[in-house]
């Protein structure tokens, strides 16, 4: 970026720095997951997001204030770098490198359902859409930029608009009684839809990220945080509260339930625009994290006996494991939900480490410390449901350890991956 570009992004006020935070936090994901919790849960799944979101608030503190110890530290992995040492940094690196690739074919099948509803293509339409996603989205960062960032506002934006438009005319049409039976799938369903849900959680770390675009940082930042997360919670009750009083039992049992909303008010024509609307989201996300996932593949190469090489192929692992998983979703009953809870189940160790970071980090027993110590014990806890997801972050670690051992003590320093450019929820 010019000199004349970094000025204009410095001083940054609360409302664009909501902005910007919001965007890194909101994504297709909320456009589907929802329903799908309300699919596995029932109304029960509304308490799932409460906990969430409730939980979101000492989450986005922690980072903030870990934020203000170490200012441009460069996010999660690298907070646990200063923590818990290089090794355990490494660690969480990886987890973010391998780990949750998977997640980029559960942005496209997303878009792709929208698509495939409007059209009446079915499963071949979703699949097919997101390969299109995927191979885009790698295609666009075997160059040098993929150039997504500056859309991304914009799509947010576009969005918003549409998550507010759709409660606006379908509430209307909603009935309190679908609130019950409130946990059809009994209490434990709550689980199940708390991990889908746990999308909503990803993206607090952005912190890192634009802390240096505000004016007066020290006084805006919080602001801008307290806003964001009133925003987020808003935005995601207006989907959700919506679609159990309007789809009610039905909710979830399709790929497109913002389009099902919609055309309880205003008919099937509103399909066509839901879903062009879910597939530019999807691609727009799609290459930014891909391109997070390059750039963090080049800093975990540095150390590489052949250091060229292995830049140049940064993106080969990820992309094996996102064209896995549309090879999954095409030839087996695996979808979105599946996709979700794989990537989840290495995002939640990624949140684990880089809150309890905080605990090393903050003076005990302060403020900040307490913030850390119930945000870590809360995420913690998700670790349960995610069960036999937790293998795949295990074997990467015991990979990591594997290849520390024979290769020696490791020089370079992972950064974690730009929070901006991830999958959103």
């Amino acid at each position: 970026m010019t000199r004349s570009g970094t000025t204009k992004v410095q001083g940054l006020g609360v409302l664009r720095g909501t902005a910007l935070y919001v965007a890194a936090i909101v994504g297709p994901g909320i456009l589907t997951l929802p329903a799908i919790a309300a699919h596995n849960a029932g109304p029960a799944s509304l308490l799932a997001l409460a906990a969430l979101l409730l939980i979101s608030v000492p989450i986005a503190f922690t980072f903030v204030a870990i934020e203000r110890t170490s200012p441009g530290a460069g996010g999660v992995a690298a907070y646990a770098t200063r923590a818990f040492g290089e090794t355990a940094g490494r660690i969480v690196g990886y987890w973010f490198y391998l780990g949750v690739p998977i997640g980029v074919p559960a942005l496209g099948l997303i878009g792709g359902g929208y698509l495939a509803d409007a059209t009446g293509g079915g499963k071949a339409t979703a699949v097919a859409t997101a390969t299109a996603v995927v191979l885009v989205a790698i295609g666009a960062n075997l160059g040098l930029r993929a150039g997504s960032g500056r859309l991304t506002p914009l799509l947010t934006a576009l969005l918003v608009a549409l998550i507010v438009v759709t409660a606006a005319v379908a509430l209307p049409h909603g009935d309190s009684t679908r609130l019950t039976p409130f946990a059809p799938r009994g209490w434990t369903a709550i689980g199940s839809a708390a991990l889908v849900l746990t999308w909503v959680l990803t993206g607090w770390e952005a912190v890192s990220n634009f802390t240096g675009r505000l004016r007066d940082a020290r006084r805006t930042l919080p602001r801008v945080t307290s806003w964001a997360l009133l925003t987020v919670a808003l935005l995601y009750a207006a989907v959700a509260v919506p679609e159990i009083l309007v789809l009610g039992p039905f909710a979830g049992s399709s790929d497109a339930p913002v389009t099902d909303m919609l055309s309880v008010a205003a008919g099937q024509g509103t399909a066509a625009v839901a879903a062009a609307l879910a597939v530019v989201i999807a691609l727009n996300n799609a290459i930014a994290y891909v391109a997070s996932l390059r750039d963090l593949g080049t800093a975990l190469h540095q150390d590489s006996p052949a250091p060229g090489k292995a830049r140049s192929h940064v993106l080969a692992w990820p992309s094996l494991i996102m064209l896995g998983g549309l090879a999954a979703a095409a030839l087996t009953s695996l979808g979105t939900e599946e996709l979700v809870a794989i990537c989840v189940g290495s995002q939640i160790p990624v949140y684990v480490f880089g809150l309890a970071a905080g605990l090393r980090l903050f003076t005990r027993f302060s403020s900040s410390w307490w913030l850390a110590l119930v945000s870590t014990a809360a995420v913690a806890s998700l670790l349960v449901p995610a069960g036999v997801h937790l293998l795949v972050p295990a074997a990467i670690a015991v990979g990591v350890l594997v290849r520390r051992g024979r290769h020696g003590r490791p020089t370079g320093s992972p950064p974690s991956p730009d929070p901006v450019a991830r999958i959103t929820a």
